[in-house]
């Protein structure tokens, strides 16, 4: 096997293209989209990831096929962009990556679009046909443009339901397509509203799933599996994927008992601690699917540790990204909240205060990166909202984070929102339309909803119910298929956010109170006091308590009391999947 690696190692070196024509690549921008309509030419965008194995065989045999480079360079304007440097476009074109290829007009139009690797010949057949028709595949509506007309739901809440019931695999989890993984949204949905049996069996069977995608030497997640099973492994291990099923497994601990989905979960963190660790106490944004870029690398990763350090270790991409690292820290909360380790408390705090202090512009927006360069995406301040928020739920004392909270609502609401309700993709000019992305719109419809809630600003729950109003629309719906996440939203639009509250009396009580916010759906708040210190409002229904209670509660009823860290956990594993 060492023979093997080693081999297709000193036969990719001895490879060279000296001499060779290459690809006049260029960065996307206005100038770009100005140069095309001048020059009556189609702009190719290779939007690829720097530890994406795909990618990486596209350029060594597609772009370095020298017919491919010479059609391009008389015809086209060549751009290439990594898309997790490049946030606006990873979202626009994530159903096409990676590598996506995508081909665009003088006026930013998709004129075709094709996901993954395309080898050499059908590229350039590809190529000539977009040249002799370059009009657009299909029509395409701007949604920055889209009026809001009174339109009822009931139809399409009824189809996503469906769907999302369809898109499940009830045989060995995660989705039923060729990919195997596990999307929060779609896991949230299913473990906080469903009680149906087919659906509770599916979290488990996909927490299992999961840890077969777990590398057993290293720790941490890859990225998927393909066949239909959880055993063809895609190798790239993503600082995002590790914050998701850091979160997952921690549910999973927690709701059915599974302690070594927690190990799972502690492992993930080991691993980006060992691998993917920055000196400020960030983390990198991803680790390589190949040791050698192109050769697939099954035989590596099936080697033990001390073998695969002989040979090398796979390269970091040491980007540090905003909203993979607000999605680390806000997983590690949780993990804090679930393990009581305080280390990891200590991680999320250390992201959290590096982002505030090198990320935030002048505008109180987050940046993509510390230097600044760009655009500003709503996907890094929808992260960072994410985070601020559940530390806030978890820490409502800390006033000096609580500001920084309100600070980026007002910035997001002043820079983001359009007039038809929805919140445009990016901030800057790049020469496409600032599109609303579906997926982000739900996201801070949710969070806005809650702040309203949590404030009692409920002006901020109106643009939620605005944002969901534009994302009925028929013109977006028509745009995805299941989007769990827009069913908690709407769930969430038509009640109050579950309240909890601790009242303390005498000793005790810690575990009680960390349990409840570990439990805790999203759509929840908390107060933690003593009788003294509760509001009035609160204090009858603790009249006669002689010690530490918790009571959950409805606009309409609470809970019978709860007093231990079993009877919480308990009373959650009973009561969740019931809408209210």
């Amino acid at each position: 096997m060492k023979i093997l690696i080693l081999s297709q190692i000193l036969f990719l070196l001895s490879l060279t293209c000296s001499g060779q024509e290459t690809i006049r690549w260029e960065p996307l921008n206005k100038a770009t989209f100005d140069r095309a309509k001048k020059e009556n030419k189609i702009i190719l965008l290779n939007l690829e990831a720097n530890w994406c194995h795909w990618c990486h065989v596209m350029h060594d045999s597609t772009y370095s096929n020298s017919k491919v480079i010479r059609y391009l360079n008389a015809h086209f304007i060549t751009v290439m962009s990594d898309q997790d440097a490049s946030p606006e476009l990873a979202v626009r074109y994530k159903d096409y990556g990676w590598p996506a290829t995508i081909f665009l007009n003088s006026e930013g139009e998709d004129v075709v679009k094709r996901r993954g690797y395309i080898p050499p010949d059908r590229y350039l057949r590809l190529l000539k046909s977009i040249v002799k028709d370059p009009s657009p595949e299909e029509f395409q509506t701007k949604l920055v443009d889209i009026q809001l007309r009174n339109q009822s739901d009931q139809l399409l809440v009824e189809e996503l339901e469906k769907n999302f019931k369809n898109s499940l695999d009830y045989e060995v989890g995660g989705f039923d397509q060729s990919q195997k993984f596990v999307e929060y949204d779609t896991y949230e949905y299913a473990l906080f509203t469903s009680k149906e049996p087919s659906v509770k069996s599916w979290l488990e069977k996909s927490a299992e799933g999961a840890k077969q995608l777990s590398d057993p030497e290293w720790g941490g997640i890859y990225q998927y599996s393909t066949h239909y099973d959880w055993k063809h492994l895609h190798y790239e291990k993503l600082l995002s994927i590790q914050a998701r099923y850091m979160r997952i497994f921690s549910y999973n601990y927690l709701y059915n008992g599974d302690t070594s989905s927690l190990d799972y979960a502690k492992k993930c963190v080991a691993y980006v601690d060992e691998f993917l660790a920055a000196e400020n106490g960030l983390y990198f944004n991803a680790q390589d699917a190949d040791l050698i870029q192109g050769v697939h690398a099954g035989d590596y990763f099936s080697l033990r540790d001390a073998e695969r350090r002989k040979l090398g270790i796979p390269g970091i991409d040491k980007n540090t990204f905003t909203h993979n690292n607000a999605e680390m820290a806000s997983s590690l909360l949780l993990l804090f909240q679930v393990s009581q380790d305080s280390s990891y408390l200590y991680a999320a705090k250390r992201i959290l205060t590096q982002l505030i202090a090198t990320r935030k512009n002048s505008a109180n927006l987050y940046q993509h990166t510390q230097k600044g360069e760009g655009l500003i995406s709503l996907r890094d301040n929808v992260a960072m909202l994410d985070l601020l928020v559940q530390y806030v739920k978890y820490f409502p004392e800390d006033k000096v984070i609580g500001k920084e909270l309100t600070l980026l609502v007002k910035g997001i609401c002043a820079h983001f929102i359009l007039k038809n309700g929805s919140f445009k993709g990016f901030n800057g000019e790049n020469g496409l339309s600032p599109e609303p992305i579906v997926s982000e719109n739900i996201k801070v419809a949710r969070l806005l909803n809650w702040f309203g809630h949590f404030t009692g600003e409920l002006s901020y729950t109106e643009m939620a119910r605005r944002t969901y109003q534009f994302l009925i629309q028929k013109e977006v719906s028509q745009s995805y298929y299941s989007e769990p996440a827009l069913l908690s939203l709407k769930n969430e639009l038509e009640s109050s956010p579950l309240e909890h509250v601790v009242m303390y009396k005498g000793k005790g009580g810690a575990g009680l109170e960390r349990v409840m916010k570990a439990c805790a759906p999203f759509y929840s708040t908390f107060i933690v006091a003593e009788m003294e210190q509760l509001p009035d409002a609160k204090r009858e229904y603790f009249a006669g308590f002689d010690e530490t209670v918790l009571l959950i509660c409805t606009a309409n009823a609470c809970s019978a009391p709860i007093y231990s860290v079993q009877e919480c956990v308990e009373h959650y594993r009973r009561n969740t999947g019931e809408v209210r």
